[in-house]
């Protein structure tokens, strides 16, 4: 009877498992895999008389604390204390000290290396291979302001001791004042070697090193947008839903639930405003004029020649989308230029944008 008795909660416990189907486990989603953790900042390096500080401050509390009466003292005496002790230290001891602090250096300038290369992939792989990236050919007023005759006619024309910052002004006043003849030699060379450099950026751009600083650019924008959504996502709360989901789940309003919350709403603006005191119209400080809601800032001017040789190789709303880029329309570059690297970039926007800024 007794042992009937202990057995049936274990008959009781199988016939529910019976009931139920055996669990299985899977493998977690890709998905939802939890992703890299981001890389944390290195702690900074610390001098030696914070190693020293660090070293000294519990023994010199206590000898404060020994010293008082009630055993109070200021935290300022602490320091005073420290660093009075710091000043008689011997040069054979405080070099233990430097020795320490040039070590965590040491630490801290590797520790960062590793940081900005784990942060920032894409910029370690520009410093990686920049002696294989092409350098940007020089403009024909570069090149112009860069020529030494020039400079020491500019020299001549002004004060003996006149510094570089003059010199550059006169020059650049004789470049804008010069007649084609005299711009043409600098404008050939600039032009040829423009030429040399969209052939080398093309070469550059089929190498395995380009591919992969494209990929890591892409890993990086992605890695970006995906914080930007956590972010957005914990400062407002779980993202709306949408679509039918979002519809069943709303409750619907009647015209008469609708007409009344207007009322409320506009019964409490009401009572609002009359809590608020009158403005005083006569002391009140000039009203500031109304800014336009949007500040486009303008693209670059096309040629309208240019614009007609990208329609006839099917770029135009490429070039249009390129000469748009704040960052091109900052730069000093041409119309010219953007149609040859958008030839450069097969018609690609963003490469060609990298190319023109030498990125």
């Amino acid at each position: 009877r007794f042992l009937a008795q202990a057995l049936r909660p274990l008959a009781r416990l199988s016939a529910a498992c019976s009931h139920h189907p055996p669990c299985t486990m899977t493998a977690p989603d890709a998905k939802s895999a939890p992703s890299a953790p981001e890389p944390q900042k290195p702690k900074r390096a610390q001098s030696a008389y914070f190693l020293f500080t660090n070293a000294m401050r519990e023994e010199v509390t206590k000898g404060l604390k020994e010293k008082s009466e009630e055993g109070k003292f200021k935290f300022g005496d602490v320091a005073k204390e420290i660093s009075s002790r710091w000043s008689s230290l011997p040069e054979s001891e405080k070099k233990v000290y430097e020795d320490k602090a040039a070590a965590d250096k040491q630490r801290f300038e590797e520790e960062f290396r590793v940081y900005q290369e784990a942060s920032d992939m894409a910029g370690a792989l520009r410093k990686k291979y920049a002696h294989l990236m092409p350098k940007r050919a020089a403009t024909a007023a570069a090149r112009f302001l860069q020529d030494a005759a020039v400079r020491e006619k500019a020299a001549k024309e002004l004060k003996p001791d006149a510094g570089a910052k003059e010199v550059d002004a006169k020059v650049r006043e004789m470049w804008k004042a010069a007649g084609e003849e005299e711009r043409k030699p600098y404008e050939e060379q600039a032009a040829k070697e423009k030429a040399e450099f969209f052939k080398q950026q093309t070469a550059w751009q089929a190498t395995p090193e380009f591919a992969e600083i494209e990929k890591a650019e892409k890993e990086q924008e992605e890695r970006e947008k995906e914080q930007g959504t956590e972010e957005k996502v914990q400062e407002g709360g779980a993202p709306k839903k949408k679509g039918k989901k979002a519809a069943e789940e709303t409750p619907t309003k009647t015209a008469a639930d609708a007409k009344k919350d207007a009322s409320a709403t506009k019964a409490a603006s009401k009572a609002k405003a009359a809590k608020r005191p009158a403005p005083d119209k006569e002391n009140a400080p000039p009203a500031e004029p109304k800014r336009s809601k949007k500040s486009v800032a303008p693209g670059l001017l096309l040629d309208a020649a240019v614009v007609a040789e990208a329609a006839k190789l099917s770029m135009e709303p490429a070039l249009r989308n390129l000469a748009n880029r704040p960052e091109i329309a900052a730069s000093s570059r041409t119309s010219a230029d953007l149609l040859d690297a958008l030839r450069a970039s097969g018609g690609l926007v963003n490469p060609a944008k990298r190319a023109l800024l030498g990125l």
